[in-house]
């Protein structure tokens, strides 16, 4: 395979590009809706297409969605400063008290544009990071946001135990992550 190159599988255009990667790695442009592929310099292309073939039907159902719902986090753009400071009064007021309830202490936490998740925590530094995306999510959703990351502090990984945490402090998380998610896929 040459470093890029486009290929089609049962209707689906995939764009592959070769990197200095450790695995496979298959998403969706958000912008485009293009299916890319990057593959690692080792992989050979036999291997890379059986990984293809075993991943289409998830493919197409995940097209079918975001066809359906485009994505929230497309329209970024169109965000304004406005915004933005309504966005970080409401999680200024938020942090502290989710802090409080769940006795962690966040080092920082910034708005950053973000492509394809709500929020991070890097549990190295207490660094939080918020998508200002979600300025266009209802209030129980940023808050959801805002605990899911403080909760980081606590247990680092989306284990069970780091859902127990969750579940104590935000009983009806699943609801709210369905409604998050809805027009992210």
């Amino acid at each position: 395979m040459l470093l890029k190159k486009t290929f089609e599988i049962e209707g689906l255009q995939i764009f592959a590009q070769r990197k200095r990667v450790k695995n496979l790695r298959l998403y969706i442009s958000q912008k485009d809706l293009q299916v890319h592929l990057t593959v690692p310099f080792y992989a050979c292309e036999k291997y890379t297409l059986e990984f293809v073939h075993s991943k289409i039907k998830w493919l197409k159902k995940v097209l079918e969605k975001m066809k359906a719902n485009p994505p929230v986090l497309q329209n970024l753009s169109e965000i304004t400063k406005e915004e933005i400071e309504e966005l970080r009064n409401l999680i200024s007021n938020m942090v502290p008290l989710w802090e409080f309830r769940l006795g962690v202490k966040a080092k920082e936490w910034k708005l950053r544009k973000m492509k394809s998740r709500w929020g991070s925590c890097d549990t190295r530094t207490g660094k939080i990071t918020f998508s200002t995306g979600l300025i266009r999510k209802s209030l129980r959703c940023i808050e959801y946001v805002v605990a899911h990351e403080l909760a980081h502090l606590i247990v680092a990984d989306h284990s069970k135990k780091f859902y127990a945490v969750i579940a104590k402090h935000f009983p009806y998380w699943k609801e709210v992550r369905r409604e998050l998610n809805i027009a992210s896929c």
